[in-house]
């Protein structure tokens, strides 16, 4: 392992992670040290084995979610998985049903999260979680701080949930569990709701399907409101709201009466089952029809908590309509 004797705020300067440790092994346990209150010695045996690997920092580098929609699109819009999903929802109809009354949250965009993160639970990722934790937390230095809160997270779980660290294994960027939950996300929102007393997101299909839906519930999602809807191409937007289009999130919120009123030629066209207190926003996204707009309900950014993007968000609507189209359609 490269020890870099650089100090913390010259690392925490560079803009660019190059692929190299940039803080060692022992300075990564004194910052887990005081931000933990574990002590360093147990902290140190903790991580002994964790490797420090570059291919972590080149994935997260060139994650599909940057790319244009119509890009993305096809990689989860497909007919295996609307039939995957369909079996799905078939096998798990009374758990997905007491999840719903429960917390309040569509089966289908739950359906749709597990369906785009693991395939329905099939795919839990490969890469050990103390490896990625450990490289992103001493050599992706833009986000360093982020990912070091979830090598501390995933320790303190480790130690109260009794998972064991050496053998955990997800995704590149941390997430773990077929919700590939970060690992605060765990601590803050899975849920043992088969009451065995372990909040077992790996094998519980009571706990999988909870988890998602108390995740949801926790960040305001609305029950029975649709997500999105594409506007025709081409749609002319007044100039107060080309000032609002943003590339990353929806920034200014009003109610569908309210752009009713502002461009009446536009959304008086919107249908059921969108209603006239829905708060929205407007997007753009690059799709096969070039630069389209879309309307977007509040529920769309709920989406993108769970990961902040509109690819994402998009997406999980977009399969969520294979089975409740009437709910969920975007056209």
């Amino acid at each position: 392992m490269l020890l870099i004797t650089a100090p913390l705020t010259s690392q925490a300067a560079s803009k660019a992670p190059d692929g190299t440790q940039q803080v060692s092994r022992e300075a990564l346990v004194s910052l887990l040290a005081s931000e933990t209150g574990l002590p360093a010695d147990e902290l140190t045996e903790i991580i002994k084995d964790a490797v420090f690997k570059p291919g972590i920092i080149e994935s997260m580098n060139k994650q599909w979610e940057s790319q244009p929609y119509v890009k993305y699109r096809p990689l989860f819009i497909k007919q295996s998985m609307s039939d995957k999903g369909k079996v799905f929802l078939k096998e798990n109809r009374s758990t997905f049903a007491s999840a719903e009354q429960k917390y309040q949250v569509d089966t289908a965009i739950i359906a749709g999260i597990l369906g785009i993160e693991t395939r329905f639970g099939e795919t839990h990722g490969s890469k050990p979680i103390l490896d990625s934790l450990y490289t992103l937390s001493t050599g992706f230095p833009r986000r360093a701080k982020f990912f070091r809160s979830q090598l501390a997270a995933i320790i303190q779980i480790s130690l109260q949930d009794k998972l064991k660290l050496s053998e955990l294994k997800g995704s590149y960027a941390g997430a773990f569990g077929a919700i590939q939950f970060i690992p605060t996300s765990f601590r803050d929102f899975a849920v043992d709701d088969d009451g065995d007393g372990i909040r077992d997101v790996f094998n519980s299909k009571a706990d999988i399907i909870g988890s998602v839906a108390n995740y949801f519930q926790k960040h305001g999602w609305q029950h029975g409101r649709p997500v999105a809807h594409w506007l025709p191409p081409r749609t002319k937007l007044n100039k107060t709201w080309k000032k609002h289009i943003k590339d990353s999130k929806p920034t200014h919120w009003v109610t569908l009466a309210d752009l009713r009123r502002e461009m009446p030629k536009v959304f008086n066209k919107i249908p059921l089952p969108w209603l006239e207190d829905d708060k929205v926003s407007i997007i753009e996204m690059q799709t096969k029809n070039g630069r389209q707009l879309a309307l977007v309900h509040y529920n769309f950014r709920v989406i993108m908590r769970y990961n902040p993007s509109f690819n994402y968000a998009m997406a999980v609507t977009e399969i969520a309509a294979m089975w409740e189209r009437e709910k969920f359609a975007v056209d």
